[in-house]
This record gives C-alpha cells, sequence and structure tokens, in this order.
C-alpha cells in the first residue's frame, strides 16, 4: 500500500506557546520561576545585567506559515524586572485561504518592570495574519512595549502585498481598560490608505508606554516631539486610565526608524531614572 499525502497545510501547522513567570528573589534579582515554550518559539540563556533580566525570544523556522498559531503567556511579578527581545524579524509568509495567529496576554504587578523589543513583523506577499494582544498593568507597573510592522517585503517589491493583517490590541491599568486598538487592514480593499498617506512605503512602530514617574509635562514627551522630521513623523496621545501614553512612529527609512525608536527608548529609561539596558543582539 502507498502512502497517503494529503499536501494540507494543517499537516504542516505549529501550535507553539512561550509560557514565562519572572520573580524577584530574596537577594533582589529577577529570575525566571515559570518557563516553557514550543516550537515555533525559542528562548536564549536569560541574562541578569544587575537592573533587568533579559530573554531573546527567537524562531528557529523561516517565519510563520499557513495555520500555525502561536500563544504568549508572561507574568511579571510584584518588583521584577524583564526584558523580552527578538533579534530577528518575524516573517508572515504566502499562505492559500488559511492564515497564522499569535495571541499574546501579559501581565505586570506593582512595581515591576517589563520591556517588549521585537524587530520588524513583516507580513509577505498574499499572507494572512490575526494577532490579539493583552496587558494588564497593576497601579505603579512600568512598561515599554513595542510593535514595529513593516509594510511588506519592500525590497522585493512587495510593500502591501499582503491579503490581511488583522490585529486587536487591549491594554488595562488597575483592571480599567486604558487602550483598546483594532483593525483589519485589507490592501485590496484600499483600508490601508491612512498608513501610506505620508510616506509611500512607511515602517510604522507603535510603543505604549506606562510609569508613576511619567506627567504630562515630562522631558520625555517634549524630547519625541523635538525629535519629528519631515521624514519622520512622531505624535504621543495619553490613555483613558492611569499614567500611560501611546507613541506613534512613522517613516519610508527602516533605519531611521529604528534609531528614533532608540531614542525614544533611552528617553524613557532616563524618565524612569535608569539606563537602558543593553539588548546584546
Amino acid at each position: 500500500m502507498k502512502p497517503i499525502h494529503t499536501g494540507h497545510f494543517a499537516d504542516r501547522r505549529l501550535s507553539g506557546y512561550l509560557k514565562v513567570t519572572a520573580v524577584q528573589d530574596a537577594a533582589g534579582v529577577t529570575k525566571l520561576e515559570r518557563k516553557a515554550h514550543r516550537t515555533p518559539i525559542h528562548i536564549s540563556k536569560p541574562y541578569w545585567d544587575g537592573q533587568c533580566l533579559l530573554l531573546n525570544v527567537m524562531s528557529p523556522t523561516a517565519g510563520l506559515l499557513e495555520g500555525d498559531h502561536v500563544d504568549i503567556d508572561v507574568s511579571v511579578e510584584r518588583n521584577a524586572a524583564l526584558i523580552l527581545s527578538n533579534p530577528t524579524a518575524l516573517r508572515i509568509h504566502k499562505m492559500g485561504k488559511g492564515k497564522a495567529i499569535w495571541n499574546q496576554h501579559i501581565r505586570v504587578a506593582e512595581n515591576a518592570f517589563l520591556e517588549n523589543n521585537p524587530e520588524w513583523l513583516i507580513p509577505q506577499a498574499e499572507s494572512r495574519f490575526e494577532q490579539r494582544s493583552r496587558i494588564d498593568l497593576a497601579p505603579g507597573a512600568r512598561l515599554f512595549f513595542i510593535e514595529a510592522i513593516a509594510p511588506g517585503r519592500v525590497a522585493f517589491g512587495e510593500d502591501f502585498a499582503f491579503h490581511s493583517f488583522r490585529n486587536r490590541f487591549e491594554l488595562y491599568h488597575g483592571s480599567k481598560l486604558s487602550a483598546l486598538e483594532q483593525y483589519d487592514l485589507r490592501p485590496s480593499l484600499g483600508n490601508h490608505k491612512g498608513w501610506n498617506a505620508a510616506f509611500k512605503r512607511p515602517f510604522y512602530i507603535s510603543i505604549y508606554v506606562s510609569a508613576p514617574e511619567l506627567e504630562e509635562q515630562s522631558p520625555f514627551f517634549q524630547e519625541i516631539h523635538d525629535s519629528m522630521t519631515d521624514d519622520l513623523r512622531i505624535g504621543s496621545s495619553k490613555l483613558a486610565c492611569g499614567k500611560a501614553w501611546n507613541v506613534k512612529l512613522l517613516a519610508e527609512d527602516p533605519v531611521a526608524a529604528k534609531s528614533a525608536l532608540e531614542s525614544i527608548r533611552h528617553s524613557f529609561y532616563r524618565a524612569i531614572g535608569q539606563q537602558a539596558s543593553p539588548l546584546r543582539r
């Protein structure tokens, strides 16, 4: 009897996850109390720099394929400090009628700190991607959360060639909804025009920040607005609850976008009285 090969994407799909809980021990060092992952997620050995615990999160595969599903569950307990860094771009590959799904739920306790610092998310031609994010912040929590999205593989002429990119983001501050952002981008319907109104091939970065040290008159926000140029659009807005803001950045040059992001990152750390931890990429 000959073996049967269906060739269907369901036979190849991956259901991966990352489950992490960061705690502070009696010596004041942040450690991982819970650590579990499955392909397409892989993590490095955690590195403690005396201030924050750095955890590099990577994909050993080429990216997300049709039918892939990833669940991220991260808890940062009281007084702990964790940086999640993704040193490689997340590529969403060409698909048929299916999609790839990425769910993430993050909880940051009182006086805890989380930085989420990924590389570009790149939705390639004819890809379908759905992302859902929820962040729960306790009063006094500190957050620097980045989403960096490319319009596609621009070097191959694939800007806005993806089929769909659905995104839902929720941020709760002290159990109250502080931010809700959702969109369903479908270039074939032309509903991406707001994204590329300023630049033909815009690279988009959204940063959610929260810290008890931040005030509306903090130098941090003035430094952000002073960095805007004709080639770089930056704006910030206060969220509904808590000391939390959203900073958005658009640039046609991805190098300029990342340079501005790095400047904003260092400004944020100065605002909370710390030095920015090296990402060791």
